[in-house]
């Protein structure tokens, strides 16, 4: 027997939603009701049978937006139905690259050469039928790349009494990093956030910054010398990095932790997330949507200055790169749970 029924109407997908909307956007109302689960709660939960996936009715959507100094900038977008993904990519001065998700144990094939191609970039975006989230950016030089992958879910709640509704999801393993090349030097920023919302209000959010920042210091024989900082800079529930650049300074004979330690391209662990979003009565629609968005540029350390762009130097460009992505490859989907 189904535990629900969908509603005969078409969902407008994820990918047109702007940013979660804060609580004073919302005149300080949030997603009532909603709390993330303990971990023995979140036990109990994961030993009961989870509502079809096909009762979700998911609607994925995929965007991708690349520009680099000497191009126009591309954008890909797909909005898919149910039971179908929405891929897109995105590359300059190259294009027409294979989707995510590639095969296991298969290779994305690069197309940038960026010591011939200077500035340049590519961008992947893929929301499987199954609400896997995939982004994969990367870029040299002066670039920037943003990707947005996404699902919405509507179904109608039956039965004849109110439940408890959990939502269960993965935040798959994450990466936001770079390099700062010494001979092409670059402010570079890779950024992740994910944002989940129950009948459009925000429910819960996870975001994660790396950059490379500067900052001076005295050096050996006085004066200020300019000394680059890596820095990762977690929000809302943050993801479990390897990496923790607001700890404490590691101590004598300790390893360091921090990105300066050269870790900064090191995944994140996936993160299992169980919110409970209230009770709900027979009858009540329930929305529910999922949006994974990904960033990676260089900037310029002044308004109007190019020195992020690639160098050459008579036989090759020398770059700084920005990179992040999303490895959902062995993820779960979405499941919703209803309790008594």
């Amino acid at each position: 027997m189904k535990h629900l029924s969908a509603p005969g109407f078409a969902l407008i997908c994820a990918l047109a939603l702007p940013a979660a909307p804060s609580a004073a956007d919302r005149g300080g109302l949030t997603a009532a009701g909603v709390r993330t689960l303990t971990p023995q709660e979140s036990a109990v939960v994961d030993g009961l049978a989870p509502v079809p996936l096909v009762d979700l009715n998911l609607r994925p959507a995929a965007t991708v937006l690349v520009s680099v100094k000497d191009g126009t900038p591309v954008r890909k977008v797909q909005r898919s139905g149910l039971g179908l993904r929405a891929a897109v990519y995105a590359g300059q001065p190259h294009a027409l690259n294979p989707l995510l998700p590639q095969l296991p144990g298969e290779r994305l094939p690069r197309r940038i050469d960026f010591e011939k191609d200077g500035d340049s970039v590519e961008a992947w975006a893929t929301m499987t039928a199954a609400g896997i989230p995939h982004l994969k950016l990367n870029g040299f030089g002066g670039f920037r790349a943003d990707a947005t992958a996404s699902w919405t879910s509507r179904f109608t709640l039956g039965g004849s009494t109110s439940k408890e509704v959990v939502l269960r999801f993965v935040v798959p393993p994450t990466v936001v990093g770079g390099n700062s090349e010494l001979e092409g030097l670059a402010w570079w920023r890779a950024r992740m956030r994910t944002d989940v919302l129950v009948n459009g209000f925000p429910a819960w959010s996870t975001e994660a910054w790396r950059l490379r920042a500067d900052y001076q210091q005295t050096g050996a024989m006085g004066g200020q010398v300019n000394v680059p900082l890596e820095v990762l800079q977690t929000f809302g529930d943050p993801l479990p990095f390897p990496t923790d650049d607001e700890d404490a300074p590691a101590g004598p004979g300790e390893p360091s932790n921090d990105s300066n330690a050269g870790n900064v391209d090191a995944p994140s662990a996936p993160r299992v997330v169980h919110l409970s979003l209230g009770r709900f009565n027979p009858g009540q629609a329930i929305e529910l949507s999922m949006i994974v968005r990904g960033t990676a540029y260089t900037q310029a350390s002044s308004a109007m200055g190019t020195d992020h762009h690639c160098r050459h130097n008579g036989s090759r460009y020398f770059c700084s790169r920005a990179s992040m992505s999303v490895n959902g490859l062995g993820s779960e989907a979405p499941r919703v749970t209803l309790l008594p």
